[in-house]
């Protein structure tokens, strides 16, 4: 091993906090009020269990309508990438993937050293695009002058950040190297060369721009000086070369991904509560969380990390580099899965009132609404597996396949085209 592997896994972190990191935690917290919920317990849901299959034949339906052939690839955020091919008769229709375009096919990433390159620079452009991946608001449309084709939402998200990725916006030197991400450069991002990117101006408003340019700057400091006794990394992608370090026999633990990005980038989230010295990220406070756990005033999510970490994993994938555990990573609790469960009655909300004002992330309704996803998710899952008859689909793909998918369909039947969440979030670019 390294040493560089060897002082990444060194920590000062306590035994509280890391419980909060860990994936088994999100779970068993969610679950737990799932229980207190079905037992009536809940301050503004009401569970409906007889909805659930309801909910898992809706999945099951778009699944098989997106992927016939049941041949899911992994949600995460290459899928953002994607756009349908042309349809010319007698060609292949499989989507163009934009990013594969670019950065080269990583199948062709012969050798440890082309290999590890190819990852380095995948692993640079997924990061900063999945840190630019929060709500954008109903208002905002990016065009993309090469395809000639306008993008929304996190579709849109996608390919401006790719499209800035291509600019060389992210180097150290875009005249020469453009396709990297270097952390030095991160460090000094300017929100008006983000508004630039992002095409915005008064007409074009996207939510929580300062937020966003702001958690790019953060990252780039922590991975130039990151919490605890880590070494600094130059680029996002070389943690591409701490994964494999640490690799066991050549296999990639996902959950040790998860891991090394949350002791290294906990504390680059804004605004979020701190215990024992750390800063804890998608972690809120919620009465009666956990009760019997070594923080059981919190309900940890990391949700945005949780993602990155789906996108991590398929680059690994791709270039024929076994993984591990990524069934460990949980359903994601954002407004397109959450959706679904109100839509579809799964969960009632108590006040109906509610859905007419904002909420902060932090309040409590928002706190359980993703808790009760979390929990749900898996519930409805192991549905959908029976349903589609396929008992080894991982969560990811039935996220992809999916819920997400069936989510965004229902919001837009219900609340018309721009499909906006059924409970509307103060977002400030970092959570959601």
């Amino acid at each position: 091993m390294t040493p560089m592997a060897q002082s990444v896994q060194m920590g000062k972190i306590s035994p509280r906090v890391r419980h909060l990191r860990e994936l088994a935690t999100i779970r068993s917290t969610a679950r737990k009020i799932l229980l207190e919920a079905r037992r009536g317990a809940s301050k503004n849901f009401t569970v409906h269990d007889d909805k659930i299959s309801e909910a898992a034949a809706m999945v099951a339906r778009v699944t098989r309508a997106n992927y016939p052939d049941l041949e899911i690839p992994f949600h995460s955020r290459w899928r953002h990438f994607e756009i349908a091919a042309p349809a010319n008769p007698g060609s292949d229709q499989s989507p163009r993937n934009l990013a594969y375009e670019l950065i080269g096919d990583p199948r062709r990433a012969v050798g440890a050293g082309s290999r590890l390159e190819w990852l380095t620079r995948a692993w640079d452009l997924v990061m900063v695009s999945v840190l630019l991946d929060a709500g954008a608001g109903d208002q905002w449309t990016y065009q993309d002058d090469a395809t000639g084709m306008s993008f929304r939402r996190s579709e849109g998200l996608g390919i401006a950040s790719l499209r800035m990725f291509q600019s060389g916006i992210f180097s150290a030197n875009p005249s020469t190297d453009p396709y990297r991400v270097d952390a030095q450069r991160l460090s000094a991002l300017d929100t008006a060369e983000l508004a630039k990117g992002f095409q915005v101006s008064e007409s074009n408003h996207l939510a929580g721009l300062e937020g966003r340019a702001k958690l790019l700057r953060s990252f780039g400091e922590k991975l130039l000086r990151p919490d605890y006794d880590m070494n600094p990394l130059v680029r996002p992608g070389d943690l591409a070369r701490v994964a494999l370090d640490q690799s066991k026999a050549g296999v990639v633990s996902i959950p040790h991904v998860f891991s090394q990005l949350l002791n290294r980038l906990s504390s680059m989230w804004p605004g979020r509560p701190s215990l024992d010295g750390s800063a804890l990220g998608d972690v809120w406070s919620f009465a009666g969380a956990g009760p019997g756990s070594p923080a059981p005033e919190f309900v940890p999510f990391h949700k945005l990390t949780q993602w990155l970490t789906y996108s991590l994993a398929e680059p690994l994938v791709a270039t024929g580099i076994q993984i591990s555990g990524l069934d460990e990573l949980t359903g994601l609790p954002e407004y397109r899965n959450g959706g679904l469960l109100l839509d579809l009655g799964v969960l009632e909300l108590l006040d109906s009132k509610a859905s007419n004002t904002s909420h902060r992330p932090d309040s409590p309704l928002i706190v359980e609404w993703r808790a009760l996803t979390v929990a749900l998710l898996d519930e409805i899952a192991d549905q959908v597996r029976l349903k589609l008859e396929q008992p080894d689909l991982e969560l990811a793909q039935i996220l992809q396949g999916g819920t997400w998918a069936a989510g965004r369909i229902l919001a837009a039947e219900k609340r018309g085209p721009l499909a906006p969440p059924p409970l509307k979030i103060e977002s400030d670019g970092t959570v959601f």
